[in-house]
């Protein structure tokens, strides 16, 4: 009897196991059923919200989920108010729009646990808020509720986007890289509350928190479990990874559309620039025609003697001007002269230049007095900033005399070809233009016919630069004008300008070039 009733009891005891056992692999079917279509909700969710167009559409859509989904009746997500340093309602669900017109939450240490859920970059559930000084718990009546922050990812490290140096703060090589919720981090921030802290952090370029979700149940008492925050911060996650995209491809379609706009502008304004370009050529183009129709052109049949010259501008046109020209029988005149600048605007006082001379130059036989007529016309006349340095000379074939002034004027060379010396003359005046008395004066010298070289220069000639920049000069000039002092005049121009060149080598002219040569 007592064996039967052992084994009986035995069974029973079996039996029990087995309940106990069905009844635990029951609830954790029923935990793993729960979990896996949590897993498959979230996996729509995902879909749903990557189909989302705009910012807007996401947020709104991640609070119906968390509505929907976890039973978070009432939720709202504020927005970081950095100019303020508040906490700003910015989208919500549970509540009527009147209920949050005047809700603004400091972001300071008073600003309670969902303020410090930004500051500590982690959820905080408050189960027993203060009746008296929690503004959910007096605004709402929430007697239970979660924050959790939304945080996007961070492309820099502290120390790298602020330079720091100080390896003893907590923030910088630790495994934490959101270093405005590490204790102890912000060595260089230098503050003395939590609130300038916080202020400070706020502002910074690796501060990646901008809004906070607030939410509670109050429609239940259902309490929030771990499997809650787990799925609410996979939500949360995606949706600040989905805000931050979007923000982005915002912000790059906008720079695209700006930069196609500015590359559209830029099309239309650089058509407008070539039409106007070639305008201007056309222009300067004309303006070159007109002023190598001012220079004399073959000048080896001027007079009794032998001459050549050579004008290269600068520029398109220029403010350098020769000329060899008869005043009267046996009687010529001979000149050089440069405006100062260049361009058309030179180009153009050059040509007033050269009508006054010659129109003064035909009663006139003093270089002296002609020059002076002519600077008087430029400052009554000619209201300008340019200056023209200028030296003339009238050569008298006949009585075999060279009278000669120079304004301001680069020297001239004077050249004996039976002494084979060569005599500089400098100027004696003031240039042309700007002063009404030039303190000019007038020299002359007596010659043997076909024994003498005058060579007139612009100082574009002495004044060329290497690329050491040394200047040409005029001891070179000098020299090379009486090596080629037996050669005919065009020959030398032509010999002068090659060792200019040969001298200067790669370096380009940077003023125009003129220069004549007269044997008599």
């Amino acid at each position: 009897m007592s064996e039967k009733n052992d084994t009986f009891q035995e069974d029973h005891r079996n039996g029990d196991d087995l309940v106990t056992l069905n009844k635990r692999l029951k609830k954790q079917n029923s935990q793993l059923k729960k979990q896996l279509m949590n897993a498959s909700m979230i996996n729509e969710l995902t879909k749903v919200l990557h189909s989302c167009t705009d910012v807007n559409n996401i947020i709104q859509t991640a609070l119906l989920a968390m509505q929907e989904l976890l039973q978070f009746d009432r939720i709202i997500l504020f927005k970081i108010v950095t100019d303020s340093f508040t906490l700003a309602p910015s989208h919500w669900v549970g509540f009527d729009d009147s209920q949050l017109e005047s809700i603004s939450i400091p972001m300071g240490f008073e600003g309670g646990e969902v303020t410090d859920a930004i500051f500590l970059n982690r959820h905080i559930i408050v189960e027993d808020p203060d009746k008296n000084n929690d503004i959910f718990c007096k605004t709402f009546g929430s007697t239970c509720y979660l924050s959790i922050p939304m945080t996007s990812k961070l492309n820099r490290t502290c120390k790298e986007i602020k330079g720091c140096t100080k390896k003893n703060c907590p923030a910088y090589d630790g495994f934490n890289p959101y270093c405005w919720s590490l204790t102890g981090a912000g060595q260089l921030l230098n503050t003395r509350t939590e609130d300038d802290r916080r202020r400070c952090c706020s502002r910074c370029e690796a501060f990646k928190t901008d809004s906070v979700f607030w939410m509670d149940r109050s429609k239940s008492d259902q309490s929030i479990t771990s499997d809650d925050i787990t799925q609410l911060t996979a939500i949360v996650n995606l949706t600040g990874i989905l805000v931050e995209n979007s923000r982005i491809l915002k912000a790059l379609d906008t720079a695209n559309n700006n930069l196609q706009t500015t590359n559209n502008q830029l099309q239309k304004a650089n058509s407008d620039l070539q039409i106007a370009q070639s305008k201007i050529q056309c222009d300067l183009d004309h303006a070159r025609s007109i002023q190598q129709g001012l220079l004399p052109g073959d000048i080896s049949g001027k007079g009794p003697f032998s001459a050549a010259a050579i004008y290269i501008s600068a520029d398109a046109v220029g403010g350098d001007y020769y000329d060899v020209f008869e005043i009267s029988p046996d009687v010529y005149g001979l000149v050089v002269a440069d405006v100062s600048g260049h361009g058309v605007a030179s180009a153009l006082i050059m040509s007033m230049a050269k009508v006054l001379l010659k129109t003064f130059s035909t009663d006139q036989p003093s270089p002296q007095k002609t020059l002076e007529r002519i600077n008087s016309t430029f400052i009554s006349e000619i209201k300008t900033d340019n200056f023209v340095t200028i030296f003339y000379a009238v050569l008298d074939t006949k009585s075999q005399k060279i009278t000669f002034t120079s304004a301001g004027h680069c020297p001239i060379l004077f050249l004996d070809k039976e002494n084979q010396t060569c005599q500089t003359v400098k100027a004696d005046g003031l240039f042309m233009g700007v002063f009404p008395d030039m303190m000019l004066s007038e020299k002359n010298r007596s010659y043997k016919k076909g024994n003498n070289r005058i060579l007139l220069y612009t100082d574009g000639i002495a004044e060329a630069q290497n690329r050491d920049g040394i200047m040409y000069g005029i001891e070179r000039l000098s020299k090379i004008s009486l090596d080629t002092l037996g050669h005919p005049p065009i020959e030398a121009v032509d010999a002068i300008l090659e060792d200019q060149k040969r001298f200067c080598g790669t370096v380009k002219p940077e003023d125009d070039i003129t220069l004549l040569v007269v044997d008599y």
